[in-house]
């Protein structure tokens, strides 16, 4: 089933990604009216509403399954359906320093600690890192400065009376973490002397935020964080240990997530408004008089991107190879035949950085000019102030 099964009209202010049902589950208790969506290539998701006092945001949410190859995929897959403002990877993590069982880590940066060359003398780490998007680090560290999220802490359905008795207050940091693909059960198992020596400052570890970091990086315009809690510290993991700490380290780290959805600006929709008389399209001559060039937000390429798709016959990849070999400005940096949602997000960003939109609105407009969705691709373009 691919996007074009849900009409096109699928929108999300924020996607959640998580491994485990138990992060699933604290991260949907959270949501009101929750509905299942099935995305494009198979890939379910559900689309809930978070309700604050600064105005409602619509957020799907999906369970990846464990690693950071899956994560990566579910990534480009959420964008391409849902063209959300924010993803966030919310999820348990192995406290390596530095941190409390229950604590909240929100990643500024992952490091990819498996990456290097195995010699005869032993490993040499030539480690990969990804950042996190610098407007939600900034927004992470004013949540972690204050106490508000920790009153967003959902009581466990199942939670020992204990555990409330001898728990300490949680606290929240935003730090650096590390993502492979091994269980790390003691800091003086190998990657626990590799993380040592070569993350010295990731206070976490986990197998699928590298791979979430990776898949935004690919996805131009999309921001990311990776926020983790702490489940349990090197050297004292266990089932029974899991059993107790993954429910309350899940519940803190959704706390802190949706603190920080909830300070996340409101979206601005395209206005859907006629064009006044006498405004100029972009087909005809070029941005309106005083208008801005800005860059597009994900939302704003999704719109457009859905409206391309909408133009009769774009679906055919003979139309939209048609279409590509129209546009001399993008050449052959978008080459192959498809008729898909992320290929039109793909052309949107090149025509974008090339400025070459209006050259597309120009195209489009030859290939079908009696089109009405052709028409409205070259209205919300002059909207949004491109070239």
């Amino acid at each position: 089933m691919g996007a074009g099964d849900n009409g096109g009209a699928v929108r999300a202010d924020v996607v959640v990604l998580t491994a485990l049902e138990v992060e699933y589950r604290a991260v949907r208790a959270h949501l009101e009216e929750a509905r299942p969506v099935q995305a494009e290539r198979g890939a379910l998701f559900e689309l809930g509403v978070f309700r604050e006092e600064s105005g409602e945001r619509t957020v799907a949410i999906h369970m990846t399954g464990p690693g950071n190859p899956g994560t990566a995929a579910s990534v480009e897959r959420a964008a391409a359906l849902f063209a959300p403002r924010a993803v966030l990877f919310v999820g348990v993590a192995g406290g390596v320093k530095d941190v409390a069982l229950g604590d909240v880590v929100a990643a500024d940066a992952v490091y990819d600690y498996e990456t290097g060359k195995d010699t005869e003398s032993g490993f040499w780490p030539r480690q990969k890192t990804y950042p996190s998007a610098y407007g939600l680090v900034q927004l992470a560290r004013l949540v972690a400065a204050g106490d508000a999220w920790q009153r967003r802490i959902r009581p466990g359905d199942a939670a020992p009376r204990a555990l409330a008795d001898d728990a300490p207050r949680a606290r929240a940091h935003v730090k650096p973490l590390a993502a492979g693909g091994r269980v790390v059960a003691h800091h003086r198992s190998d990657v626990g002397l590799r993380l040592a020596a070569s993350a010295g400052d990731a206070l976490a570890v986990d197998m699928e935020g590298f791979g979430f970091l990776a898949g935004a990086y690919v996805n131009q315009h999309l921001d990311a964080l990776v926020v983790r809690g702490i489940s349990d510290l090197l050297g004292d993991k266990g089932e029974a240990h899991d059993e107790r700490w993954q429910p309350v380290a899940s519940r803190n780290a959704a706390a802190f997530a949706f603190e920080l959805i909830g300070r996340i600006p409101a979206a601005n929709p395209v206005a859907t408004r006629p064009l006044a008389a006498g405004t100029r399209s972009l087909a005809a001559g070029g941005p309106p008089e005083g208008s801005r060039r800005r860059r597009l937000t994900i939302r704003d390429l999704g719109v457009l991107a859905d409206t391309l798709l909408a133009v009769a016959g774009m679906t055919s990849p003979a139309r939209w190879q048609q279409l590509l070999d129209e546009l001399p400005t993008v050449g052959t940096a978008v080459g192959r035949q498809s008729e898909s949602r992320a290929e039109a997000l793909s052309l949107l960003r090149v025509c974008e950085a090339r400025r070459a939109m209006g050259e597309l609105v120009e195209v489009v407009a030859v290939l079908a000019p009696d089109d009405p969705a052709a028409a409205e691709l070259a209205r919300r373009v002059e909207e949004l102030g491109l070239e």
